[in-house]
């Protein structure tokens, strides 16, 4: 799974539904970081790996996982990251890309930040073929208080640290949608987190994503809303404004739901 001498620093997971083209860029992005000691987990929900494996199968640092029934990205992640060894856990999509200092970068930015639990970066939107889109912008202070409005993490850009996962519990299996904006929430409810504003990944948006749909009457909402407003306490807010951003982001995921708005970062 790893160097048998030298033990991975960080441990990529990457969740996948489908074995193809776009996983196989992605997993050759993660594998070809500028920082050496880095292992790949991916698991495969709900299917077979197939036959004929991809080369990369093949090297050592990667483990691949599957299962037989579909358990959702959330449950999906928490075994990743059971059958993962290194001390930072981090985050790619299997259409997504890692540019080559990703994590020498992100890293870097952990070892001068020791109060940080985890950090993202901006993002290059991608089309399915590579072609640049736009940016995704995130916001670089006070993370917390950008979490009571919205999500402001890109999570294929995530470097977290082990310890502070396994503070939370890891993900919660109740989000079938929005697993992630749930965890930063939690995390931040007793630790930091941060954000570096240069693109370090690529989003690749296209027709066969994983649909970002999620009717704000859905469990995953309720989650996200009931951990939105624990920390909302726990930053001294008063409750009735953040009844207000909760309005005005429920409105904001129904409109998305019905496919009258576009996420942010395609607009207009």
């Amino acid at each position: 799974m790893q160097n048998d001498i030298t033990p991975p620093a960080v441990s990529v997971l990457i969740p996948t539904v489908r074995m193809d083209e776009h996983l196989d860029i992605a997993v050759t992005s993660a594998l070809a970081q500028t920082m050496g000691a880095v292992e790949v987990v991916v698991v495969l929900d709900g299917g077979e790996v197939g036959a004929t494996p991809p080369e990369w199968a093949e090297d050592r640092r990667v483990t691949v996982l599957s299962s037989s029934e579909r358990r959702g990205t959330a449950s999906t992640l928490n075994t990743a990251i059971a059958r993962s060894s290194a001390p930072l856990v981090a985050r790619l999509d299997a259409d997504d890309v890692s540019e080559p200092e990703r994590l020498a970068r992100q890293v870097a930015a952990l070892d001068a930040h020791p109060e940080w639990d985890g950090l993202g970066a901006a993002a290059t939107v991608v089309d399915a073929d590579g072609a640049v889109l736009g940016t995704i912008d995130v916001p670089t202070e006070d993370t917390a208080r950008h979490l009571l409005r919205r999500n402001p993490f890109v999570h294929s850009s995530m470097l977290l640290r082990r310890r502070a996962l396994d503070r939370v519990g890891g993900y919660d299996p109740r989000c079938v949608r929005m697993q992630d904006y749930d965890l930063w929430l939690r995390l931040s409810l007793e630790g930091t987190l941060g954000n570096l504003d240069e693109p370090l990944v690529q989003y690749r948006v296209h027709e066969g994503m994983h649909s970002r749909r999620t009717s704000p009457f859905s469990a995953s909402a309720r989650t996200v809303l009931a951990s939105r407003r624990r920390l909302a306490r726990r930053l001294g807010e008063p409750a009735a404004r953040q009844l207000a951003r909760d309005g005005v982001w429920t409105a904001g995921q129904a409109l998305r739901n019905a496919g009258l708005r576009r996420p942010r970062y395609l607009a207009p």
